[in-house]
């Protein structure tokens, strides 16, 4: 086997610029509120989409996490549970649900954004994960792959 992977995979390297950006967005976004805030949409509105997405995405992001330190250590590729709704879902939880939560809780249309630079380099890092995955576990991994989604999560009944 060629490559090397730890337990954080590529996500630090995804993370990182994604988290940059949000914080320099929100930054602006708090110094120039007339230019950045999202006004056109109630604050409640907001404030409980924002709650929402939070509350799906924390639990995803923590038991994502907590599943793959365990199975990582024991040499095993999970395929069920939140790894069932999706391949990546600690990454999926940051893109699809944590940066949109908090952006639209400080109601700054410029940290919305924070999810298409961590989508980005997502899709620029993540062939390197799954070569790794691809050499460690073969054909069980690459079916995987075929029947799962790989960042939105999308039950099976609306899957081709």
């Amino acid at each position: 086997m060629g490559q090397r992977m730890t337990h954080f995979g590529v996500g630090p390297k995804i993370m990182a610029p994604a988290i940059a950006y949000d914080i320099v967005a929100g930054i602006a976004t708090h110094i120039w509120p007339d230019v950045f805030l999202i006004r056109s949409i109630s604050y409640s509105i907001m404030v409980s989409a924002g709650i929402v997405l939070l509350v799906f995405g924390i639990p995803m992001w923590a038991i994502a996490v907590w599943t793959i330190m365990r199975a990582f250590s024991r040499g095993e590729l999970v395929t069920s549970g939140v790894y069932g709704l999706v391949r990546h879902p600690i990454y999926s939880a940051w893109i699809v649900f944590i940066f949109p939560g908090i952006a639209l809780l400080c109601q700054s249309w410029p940290m919305l954004l924070a999810s298409l630079v961590a989508y980005i380099v997502f899709k620029l890092l993540i062939k390197r994960e799954e070569r790794y995955l691809e050499e460690k576990f073969g054909q069980v991994y690459l079916d995987y792959r075929s029947r799962v989604n790989e960042i939105i999560p999308i039950p099976r009944f609306y899957r081709r």
